[in-house]
């Protein structure tokens, strides 16, 4: 990672300075916001609420008022003649009514007092059929007073709003008021032009409206808001309408059917949010600027003594000794000061003994290095003698394991050629026989046990000359192929089964299962010598320390190819097994379990030196203690052109 460059003391003391200022203004800051943000959410949700119910309980009373005026127009009416019948609608409608009307029992309008209107229209609309008139038909069929949703007047021909008051022989009393009567009652409860309105009749249409959201013609029945207050579950607190996030309330008028849903813009869109945003980032940005004037200020106070300091600790790191040490108003630093005085005379008395002891530490470095120089020359030579010992006793050991070889063919050659000799000896007291009977008359009994003794004891010595002709060219094989190092292509079952052979007379007697698995036509083109050596040692090892104490065994060769280009040999017996220590070293040279028994602790060192240095693979061991042993050898079908220098 590439390091920053480095910044100056004083320049570093304004950033601590300035950036202390920020976080502890940022900590502030963010809390004063989450509480006071939090306050204000809380207050909005208070304040809708209460305005809610307060515009719902303004507009009842209002509506209330309404309905008790045209309650009074009916009696009136039922009351009066029918000449009065115009006086008293006319008296009826009094602002804010626009229009009132009877409806007869057989729906045709009877009378209608209508503002602004001339007494010419008036008159036109007197007898018009009203009998589909929604507003007329549910008040029959009620019989109470009903008030409408915002509907288009069959009279006046205005959006407006009515109540339906039946008159009690039939006839219906309607009256009309515009919209903005209950706009103008929604702005009287606003607060502060914070606080906004919607008045929602029963279809969800918005009969009134405070702000500018709902100027478009806007319906809310489906918004979740209104399903909530229709399936009696309780309403969210927050809602969105456009793109903007709401604190809404709504309280539910059951006389009219009617919602009013008060409403506060949530988030940076409420102007008290806003308002305390804008105060905190103002503090913020002036303590900011004002820690910015006041910073270099105080770090001069702060860097001035410490560079002084600073510059004595230079002059002493360059091997100079100040005579004046500086002094503040700091008492750590007059502290470090008073240290780095004491300090430099420590320095100027320890680069004294320094020197003196450098001299003395001369001399004795060069006696040393005499001395070393006559135990390394010592230690090579013993090095020289020891690798050449190693190197006698490897060919010691490879030539026992010959000796051995040697000593077990001659012993295994012993039983042919006795056989076969016994056989000649036989067959020459048969022929001394049969001429002495041929002096005296020959039988034919005689001649036919004379051919057919002559037919066996060939048999015989061709058997055991043929056996013993074997051995010795599966010796002279394993011989040359041992003392020549010689590249050749061979069959790996050829090897395995020479090397086995070889080996019968060390396996005959012993209580072990040598069984063999190789495929007849895997070939390598490699060193067939050092691949016997190495198995020769791997199997003596399984004979003498495998099965010892056991009056049974099992010894397994298998072999596979690898790819690309290997093959493996795994031999595994199941016999005592090695622990993890003994494991670990099986391969040293010079470490055996047998010691002072006849081992040398070289016969795995030599396969594995075989293996990895000569035919250019490797040798792995897997053991356990009482679990037998395994050793894969993977060695690449054709070796390497030059093999590496054995050990």
């Amino acid at each position: 990672m590439r390091r920053l460059s480095d910044v100056k003391l004083r320049t570093s003391v304004i950033l601590l300075l300035v950036s202390t200022i920020m976080v502890t203004l940022a900590i502030v800051g963010s809390s004063i916001l989450a509480v006071m943000i939090g306050r204000i959410h809380e207050e909005s949700r208070a304040r809708v609420t209460a305005g809610a119910a307060d515009i719902a309980s303004r507009v009842e009373f209002f509506l209330g008022n309404i309905q008790a005026r045209v309650e009074l127009a009916a009696t009136a009416y039922r009351l009066a003649p029918e000449q009065a019948l115009r006086t008293v609608l006319d008296g009826a409608r009094q602002p804010p009514l626009t229009a009132i009307y009877v409806i007869g029992s057989d729906g045709r309008l009877v009378a209608a007092s209508i503002a602004g209107a001339s007494e010419a229209r008036t008159g036109e609309l007197a007898g018009i059929d009203l009998t589909d008139y929604p507003y007329f038909r549910r008040t029959i069929e009620r019989g109470e007073a009903i008030w409408s949703d915002q509907h288009l007047s069959a009279v006046t021909g205005t959006v407006t709003l009515g109540l339906a008051e039946p008159v009690g022989d039939g006839s219906v009393i309607i009256a009309e008021l515009p919209l903005a009567t209950l706009l103008d009652i929604s702005r009287t409860a606003r607060d502060s032009g914070r606080l906004d309105y919607w008045v929602v009749d029963s279809n969800g249409e918005i009969v009134a409206d405070t702000g500018a959201l709902s100027s478009g013609r806007l319906n809310l029945y489906t918004h979740p808001l209104l399903a909530a207050v229709r399936t009696g579950t309780p309403p969210p607190d927050r809602a969105t309408f456009g793109d903007t996030d709401y604190h809404v309330a709504a309280s539910y008028s059951r006389a009219l059917g009617w919602l009013f849903i008060g409403r506060i813009p949530a988030g940076l869109k409420n102007p008290d949010v806003r308002e305390i945003v804008t105060i905190v980032l103002a503090g913020f940005v002036g303590s900011v600027l004002v820690g910015l004037l006041l910073a270099p200020f105080w770090a001069r106070g702060i860097v001035q003594p410490l560079q002084a300091v600073a510059m004595r600790a230079n002059q002493i790191a360059r091997g100079e000794r100040p005579t004046v040490w500086p002094k503040g108003n700091i008492a750590e630093l007059n502290r470090l000061s008073t240290d780095l005085e004491t300090m430099a005379d420590a320095i100027a008395g320890r680069e004294e003994d320094l020197r003196r002891l450098n001299d003395e530490l001369e001399d004795r470095v060069a006696l040393r290095t005499d001395e070393l120089k006559r135990s390394n020359h010592e230690l090579s030579a013993a090095l020289e003698i020891v690798k050449k010992a190693k190197d006698e006793l490897i060919q010691s050991e490879k030539l026992a394991a010959l000796g051995r070889l040697v000593s077990g063919v001659a012993h295994e050659l012993n039983t042919p050629l006795g056989n076969g000799r016994l056989a000649i000896t036989g067959l020459g007291d048969r022929l001394a026989r049969f001429e002495a009977s041929l002096v005296d008359g020959l039988l034919r009994t005689e001649l036919d046990g004379f051919v057919e003794s002559v037919r066996t004891s060939i048999r015989i010595a061709e058997s055991n000359l043929g056996r013993a002709s074997q051995l010795i060219g599966s010796f002279k094989q394993v011989a040359a192929d041992r003392a020549g190092s010689r590249r050749r292509r061979f069959q790996v079952r050829e090897v395995i089964e020479e090397v086995l052979l070889t080996l019968s007379p060390s396996l005959r007697g012993r209580p072990i299962d040598v069984q063999v698995d190789v495929p007849d036509d895997l070939q390598m083109d490699s060193y067939p010598g050092e691949l016997g050596q190495a198995l020769t040692n791997l199997v003596e090892n399984a004979v003498l320390h495998a099965f010892t104490d056991r009056d049974h065994g099992t010894l397994v060769i298998t072999t596979e190819a690898v790819p690309p280009g290997f093959v493996r040999v795994r031999l595994r017996d199941d016999g005592v097994g090695m622990t993890p220590a003994v494991a670990r070293r099986a391969f040293d040279p010079f470490f055996t379990t047998t010691l002072g028994k006849g081992g040398t602790g070289l016969g795995l060192y030599i396969a594995h030196n075989a293996i990895a240095n000569v035919l250019g693979g490797s040798i792995a061991l897997q053991t356990a203690s009482g679990q037998g042993a395994a050793f894969d050898l993977l060695v690449p079908l054709e070796a390497p052109s030059q093999p590496a220098a054995q050990a």
